[in-house]
């Protein structure tokens, strides 16, 4: 049976690892999507993690993860699964275009929900962030979405400690639902200052106390930090080289390097997240069925 992590100030139960779907529909076909898909549930994972521009980056039809998951949940019981998906993605075509206006989240949703092919999501992150708009007129639009039933919890990622905390005493000042779950990068390897674009987020010291604090929960991608250490362990080249190879990690590896194998450093990559005294979800997606299994059964519990 698969480990389960009730997330604060909501009545969701997810599994201790979720599905990341960033490939669905680019370097991941839908065959094999749907391949996952039923793996992960029958290993008694239930949380489905995609966004409303995952795959936009290749040519062809828009949001195609969206797509290719709400084909699925129109075969399957809806209720059996946690959606989380995201919208307020700045343009792909323009880094500079922020759209985080109630016009563009308001757009963004109903596509969303449409291709999705559901009534409501249980999880509606914001994917980025726009600082130079006043934080009450973004929470005024979201929980219009919670008001009218096609949103059940609010979640931001990519958003500051600082701007997390701003919106959420917003929320509780007017009487509206604040954001639940950060979403942001996370990983046992130490990620190098600067390794990321400006407009994306890495857990540190006072995002970690500010969770304590306020009761919410992380859900952490590049979990497994694009597979540095287990192919450290293994001495194989990596694309990560630049951003996580610094004396911290040399000393982690070292230490991985006395388990047995590379599945037994990929299991201590995920079981990290359970030490934490906060709910915390490592976010995985996977090129095939082995790294799926191999993953999943760092968190079912033996007795049954």
């Amino acid at each position: 049976m698969m480990e389960m992590v009730s997330l604060p100030g909501t009545d969701l139960t997810v599994s201790r690892i979720g599905l990341g779907t960033v490939g669905f529909g680019s370097s991941v076909g839908e065959v094999l999507a749907w391949d996952q898909l039923d793996t992960y549930h029958a290993l008694g994972g239930n949380l489905i993690d995609t966004a409303h521009v995952y795959g936009d980056w290749v040519p062809g039809e828009k949001s195609p993860s969206e797509k290719i998951i709400g084909r699925y949940l129109s075969h399957h019981r809806r209720e059996d699964y946690v959606l989380c998906t995201k919208g307020g993605h700045f343009d792909l075509a323009n880094r500079s275009l922020s759209r985080v206006t109630p016009k563009d989240l308001k757009e963004d949703l109903d596509q969303s929900l449409d291709f999705l092919q559901t009534g409501y999501v249980d999880i509606y992150m914001l994917h980025r962030d726009n600082p130079e708009l006043e934080v009450g007129r973004i929470m005024d639009s979201l929980s219009a979405f919670v008001e009218d039933g096609r949103v059940r919890y609010l979640a931001c990622s990519n958003w500051t400690a600082e701007r997390h905390a701003e919106a959420n005493a917003y929320a509780e000042k007017h009487g509206l639902p604040g954001f639940a779950v950060n979403e942001l990068m996370w990983s046992m390897a130490s990620a190098n200052p600067g390794s990321l674009p400006s407009d994306q987020v890495m857990m540190d010291d006072e995002m970690l106390a500010f969770g304590r604090r306020a009761g919410i929960s992380f859900f952490c991608y590049t979990a497994l930090a694009r597979g540095y250490l287990t192919k450290r362990y293994l001495g194989l080249e990596t694309r990560g080289a630049k951003d996580y190879q610094n004396a911290a990690n040399e000393a982690l590896v070292v230490e991985l390097k006395k388990l047995p194998s590379a599945a037994d450093v990929t299991r201590a990559s995920l079981r990290f997240f359970v030490r934490e005294d906060v709910p915390c979800v490592p976010l995985v997606s996977f090129s095939d069925m082995r790294q799926l299994e191999e993953c999943c059964e760092a968190f079912i519990r033996k007795d049954g």
